[in-house]
């Protein structure tokens, strides 16, 4: 080989070794990113652990007496609450207790108006939940109310129009999802009773999976018009797994039938009309 070959030979030898000193080693080989934390699986239909008064600690025994006549969950006696209200919140709130008592309703559900939320939670028909990377949604059965809890990073709208579910955004913290809820209708209630709050209700909740037959949802719930400090109430949502979601049209009324004696039905959940109907 001539001397040229041999230069070409040592110039090629030594590209090879920069090129392999520049290669890393399998030990600094840059490490994948990690895996994101598998979502929980809350997948099946679940139910309302708690009857629909919203704060479950508030009726008689703890909510654990239950009137034998089932009319009588509409006298004030079963349906009175304890928010931390403001005495004239309070006084409002004494007003539509006593109304009631005296057959004037006020309750926007009657004419066939969404509960919204926090309400929703407490309405005795059962939800499911869609977990999602980005979106965690709720489908209730009650009115065919949709709600959506978004977990993409992003922030609250800076022009929210109030609406009935308001504005959810949350992020995972291990099994739970910690969400803030903004922007909701100042004219819907808490629950049955009537309980009112402002427009400037603002709702933080944890909920997580604490049992294979359970979900809690722990809430947080401040009002700085209405109230003097937060309001904590737990709610849960027990399984169902033999049912599945049916059609509710308000509009239709075909949940409350008016019966042949003139009286109103209720259909509960998964149950048909009959002989038995409750009244």
């Amino acid at each position: 080989m001539n001397t040229q070959g041999i230069k070409l030979m040592a110039c090629l030898a030594a590209g090879a070794c920069l090129a392999l000193a520049a290669m890393p080693s399998a030990a600094q080989a840059p490490a994948k990113p990690a895996a994101s934390a598998p979502l929980p699986d809350w997948s099946g239909v679940w139910n309302p652990r708690e009857r629909n008064l919203f704060d479950s600690s508030a009726l008689p025994e703890n909510q654990k007496a239950q009137p034998v006549d089932p009319l009588k969950f509409f006298e004030a006696s079963y349906l009175r609450e304890y928010p931390p209200y403001k005495p004239e919140w309070e006084a409002r709130y004494v007003k539509t207790l006593t109304d009631t008592q005296n057959g004037i309703g006020s309750d926007p559900t009657a004419a066939c108006l969404p509960g919204g939320f926090p309400r929703m939670l407490g309405t005795p028909y059962p939800m499911e939940f869609l977990v999602q990377p980005k979106l965690v949604a709720m489908l209730f059965e009650a009115n065919s109310q949709m709600r959506h809890i978004y977990t993409d990073g992003r922030k609250h709208p800076d022009d929210l129009e109030p609406t009935f579910n308001g504005h959810s955004i949350g992020h995972w913290e291990g099994d739970t999802l910690v969400v803030d809820t903004v922007g909701l209708r100042g004219d819907t209630i808490f629950d049955v009773s009537g309980a009112p709050h402002s427009d400037k209700l603002h709702v933080t909740e944890h909920i997580r999976r604490i049992s294979p037959t359970v979900i809690e949802d722990k809430l947080v719930i401040e009002d700085p018009v209405a109230f003097t400090k937060p309001w904590l109430v737990t709610r849960g949502f027990v399984s169902r797994p033999d049912w599945d979601l049916t059609e509710y049209v308000c509009e239709e009324n075909q949940r409350n039938p008016i019966l042949p004696d003139g009286t109103t039905a209720f259909i509960g959940p998964h149950e048909k009309l009959g002989p038995q109907a409750k009244r």
